[in-house]
Formats: C-alpha cells, structure tokens, sequence
C-alpha cells in the first residue's frame, strides 16, 4: 500500500511530459523516425535531456522505439498538429494556467473565490481575451472536445423543426459544422466574442461578434448553451440566460447541454473542484439547471441524454 501511496504521488510526471512533448511539437516531428541527435538539432534542444525525454515517452507507451530510432505510435499520432481528431491542445490546456490554479486549491477551500483569480488578479475569461495565443489554444481544445461530445446530437435532437438556430457562446462551431452537415436547410448562427468569431472557419454558417452578458441578437428560433451555465455564478448564469430569453421569440426553444451530476453514475467532483478553482463555479444537478431556467422565465419541457456525461435539457419560452 505504501508503494502504491509513493507511486501515485508522482503520477503527474507522466502528462508533464507528454504536455511538454506536444508543447515544443516533438509528436509532429516524429512522424517519421528520428534519432534523439537528429530531433535535437532539428527543434535546437539539449540532446541529452532530449533523450530523457524521448525514454521516457516511450516507456509511457506514447513513443515507438526501435534501435536508436523513436516514432509517434497509434496513441500519440493524436497529439499531432493535423490529424484531423488531434487533441493536441485539449493536451495543453490542462498544464498551463489550470494547473497553477489547482497549486493554490487550499485557497479556494478556504474561502469560496477562484484561485485562479488570485493569482492572475482577473477573471479566467477576461485572462484568455487579454492573450491572444492563449485564447486560440484554449478554443482549439474546446473544439477537439466538442468535436467528440457533439457528433451525436443531430441525430438525437431534430434541428429541422427549426428555422434558425443559433449556438451561443459557440466557440469555433464544433455543434453547428455537425447540425449544417445533416440539416443543411436549417439557418446556423455561431454567436461568442469578436476575438473568437474571427477564428471560427468552418463554412455555411453566419457568425455575429458580441457579449453574451450584454445582448444576444435576435436571430433564431432556438439557442444552445452547449457547456456554458457551468462556467459561472448562479448570478452570471441568470444574466446569460435572462439574455437568451429576451433574444428568442415565443414559443421558441433553449437547449442546455450540460453534465448533469443527478444524471450520470461519475463523480464530478474533481471537476466541480476544477471551475472553483478557475472560474468560481460547479457542476449542477439537472433540477439546479432547471431552476437557473425557470427562473429567468422559461418553462421546463423535456430531458434527454447526449452520452454517457451530458444531458440536453429542453425549455420553451
């Protein structure tokens, strides 16, 4: 059991490698086989260091490794820039800021507050916007995990019943490219921040730059909160959803899609641990979702599951 204890300690090892690894781009790099000499010239590192790094990816199962010869294998070829299912950034984006964040958990035990905030002396969202690269990054890996979350809901909600609809807070349009590629009569509107709409490249789509907590365009006959409520405060959470009210016209519809802790057997809580330590928040059972809801005007009308974490919550104005 003290073995066990002694080795679990230093479990993180292991993903700050592979983060580092994907970080100065060694995956794309070794596509073809490489020697730790000709990598280490290629990308100016210390060799020696290099090869440590190199063992130890493979000793991790994440390189291939014959002679002096090292290549990405059927695991890491998904840390690769341009492989079309690459969770390259979805990698990245848990060693940087978020990690420092879980450093300094005790202070978010402690009193409530993000620590995340403490330390980087703004708000998570506000942080991204103010860097421009961290921003990109961060929505990359949103997209290579939507990319997986989504691929199912055309097939399980009928967008068709609809005119419009339009994802707010839609990042780079992971759930529209999937609704457009199966009901592509139906109008898709990608709505999130000017910075972020500049990015988003898939096509077919209309893409309109504003603030959620501002004003939502009146564009569409349905919205979806895809993985949003659980970013904010009850009281931020009211102000977005009080702004997708005023936006929709009677009758219309609000899907929410979140991981709903009543409704899943995973414990959630090292994720809920997570948003109080970057954003101040947690993840909600279905009824708190519904109640979020109801109380910013709209009307409860059906659940479903999306897959083995999310459910879609369906509302009526």
């Amino acid at each position: 059991m003290r073995d066990k204890l002694k080795s679990f300690f230093t479990e993180h090892w292991k993903y700050m490698a592979v983060s580092t690894a994907c970080k100065i781009n060694l995956f794309d790099h070794l596509q073809k086989a490489k020697t730790a000499k000709q990598l280490a010239t290629e990308l100016s590192l210390n060799e020696n260091n290099l090869l440590l790094l190199l063992d130890a990816l493979h000793n991790a199962d994440f390189l291939e490794k014959k002679s002096d010869l090292y290549k990405i294998n059927s695991f890491s070829e998904f840390l690769t820039e341009d492989n079309p299912e690459s969770l390259k950034y979805a990698c990245l984006n848990w060693s940087g800021e978020h990690l420092t964040a879980w450093q300094n958990l005790g202070f978010s035990i402690k009193t409530g507050k993000s620590s995340f905030e403490k330390i980087y002396n703004k708000p998570f969202f506000d942080f991204l916007n103010d860097n421009p690269e961290k921003l990109h990054a961060y929505h990359k890996a949103m997209y290579q995990y939507a990319k997986d979350d989504y691929k199912f809901l055309p097939d399980i909600i009928d967008f068709s019943i609809h005119k419009s609809v339009m994802d707010v807070g839609g990042s780079y349009g992971a759930i529209l490219e999937n609704i457009k590629a199966k009901y592509s009569n139906v109008e898709c509107v990608l709505f999130d921040l000017p910075k972020v709409i500049d990015k988003a490249t898939i096509p077919s789509i209309k893409k309109i730059g504003g603030s959620f907590f501002e004003k939502i365009p009146n564009q569409s006959q349905a919205i979806i909160l895809s993985r949003i409520l659980h970013d904010w405060n009850d009281k931020k959470a009211y102000l977005i959803l009080k702004n997708c009210f005023e936006a929709l016209p009677n009758n219309a519809t609000l899907y929410v899609i979140e991981n709903c802790s009543d409704k899943i057997k995973i414990d959630l809580s090292l994720l809920s641990l997570n948003m109080t330590a970057m954003c101040e928040s947690y993840e909600r059972t279905s009824t708190q979702y519904i109640s979020l809801c109801e109380n910013a005007g709209f009307q409860f009308h059906s659940e479903t599951k999306l897959n083995e974490l999310q459910t879609i919550l369906m509302f009526k104005k």
